[in-house]
């Protein structure tokens, strides 16, 4: 009889275990964020006779919402928080030295949907205060 309750105890213990791994583990992580970026020396006074710089790759994205973002300054930028529409897009981003004028960057992020050729757009203009090596481009944060 003993042997009887020992295995019904273990058998009850194992199957409350493995009804609380899902509890324990805690809730289920989103999509990583993902980002495009390059890093390289920018100058403090860029102007317009210096090169564009410009990054891209190629992403698949689901449906959903996403956060997408520019960086790497923390200026009052354009960002976008919304609807993505699914599809294999091509990232690039642009930094335009000298625009809109010497001592400005403009920086462009572009998705282009490559079959659809639908596209969303960011766009921020911003200045350094010193002049080094940043990393800059753009992230997005899938919120799902």
């Amino acid at each position: 009889m003993r042997s009887w309750a020992r295995r019904l105890y273990r058998a009850t213990a194992v199957a409350l275990v493995l009804a609380m791994l899902p509890v324990m583990s805690g809730t289920a992580q989103a999509a990583d964020v993902a980002y495009n970026q390059k890093n390289q020396r920018l100058d403090a006074r860029p102007n317009s006779g210096m090169p564009i710089a410009s990054v891209s790759r190629e992403i698949t994205l689901e449906e959903g919402t996403y956060g997408w973002w520019t960086f790497p300054t923390s200026a009052p930028c354009q960002t976008y928080t919304g609807r993505i529409l699914p599809g294999t897009y091509t990232w690039t981003d642009q930094l335009w030295p000298g625009v809109p004028g010497v001592g400005t960057y403009r920086h462009h992020s572009y998705l282009t949907e490559v079959d659809g050729g639908w596209s969303y757009h960011l766009q921020c203009d911003f200045q350094l205060s010193a002049t080094g090596s940043y990393t800059w481009g753009s992230g997005l944060d899938p919120h799902f």
